[in-house]
């Protein structure tokens, strides 16, 4: 059941697969305004999906700087550059905290967005951020994880664990898509129907290959369609 005070009506000319991207861009950029990172603050964003792209275009609107992006797959690094990230790794060629010791001033504040919710990542991040670190905790690690708790307390590290955002950031969100200001539709790498959704699951598994599958219920057969 929905209720008519939750629902916010789609502008006549945002397509309906742009405005489809507007809950997990919202992820991001709902994130970031619960942690109101400072002009004069950078970050650290891990994973460039849909949701660590609302992260990224979030974080340029505030005015954060130096953003930079670890992601492996060329495909969404590109769409991290599109964003306004200004320096894009991947994490297999460069450590994203060289990256950002060279592009940040001296004891500039960070901010590491965890988006990829790979385990180990998050003892990764605790070794490897500098002192004072603030950590998002926003990609959900589906299995058990360990982590070594005094190495965050030796670093004075704080982490804020994310589901939740302000539900006045999804009605935002989709103003930032119908007035162009985040081109929600260049994350649509494809479409399938329900009788494709296996496979599109199996696709985006692999990184290089997509962004956003989105499903439409009446697209015919399993296979992949192109994007809109």
């Amino acid at each position: 059941m929905l209720q008519e005070a939750a629902l916010i009506p789609v502008p006549g000319h945002v397509a309906p697969h742009a405005a489809a991207l507007t809950e997990p861009l919202a992820v991001g950029f709902g994130n970031v305004v619960r942690a109101a990172p400072e002009p004069g603050s950078g970050a650290v964003v891990i994973g460039s999906g849909p949701i660590g792209l609302g992260a990224v275009a979030a974080l340029v609107e505030r005015g954060v700087a130096p953003v930079v992006v670890s992601e492996p797959s060329p495909r969404r690094r590109a769409l991290a550059e599109r964003f306004g990230a200004h320096v894009c790794v991947d994490p297999a060629a460069r450590d994203p905290y060289d990256a950002w010791c060279a592009a940040a001033p001296p004891h500039t504040p960070l901010t590491v967005l965890e988006r990829s919710g790979r385990a180990g990542m998050f003892d990764e991040i605790l070794h490897r951020a500098p002192r004072r670190t603030r950590v998002l905790l926003i990609g959900a690690c589906m299995t058990e994880d360990v982590f070594t708790p005094v190495v965050g307390l030796y670093k004075d590290i704080s982490v804020t664990m994310c589901m939740a955002y302000p539900p006045e950031e999804f009605a935002r969100t989709l103003e930032r898509i119908a007035d162009g200001t985040i081109d929600a539709a260049a994350l649509v790498t494809g479409q399938v129907g329900l009788g494709g959704v296996s496979a599109a699951l199996d696709t985006l598994r692999q990184p290089d290959d997509h962004v956003k599958v989105l499903v439409r219920p009446g697209l015919p057969g399993t296979g992949l369609h192109p994007a809109p």
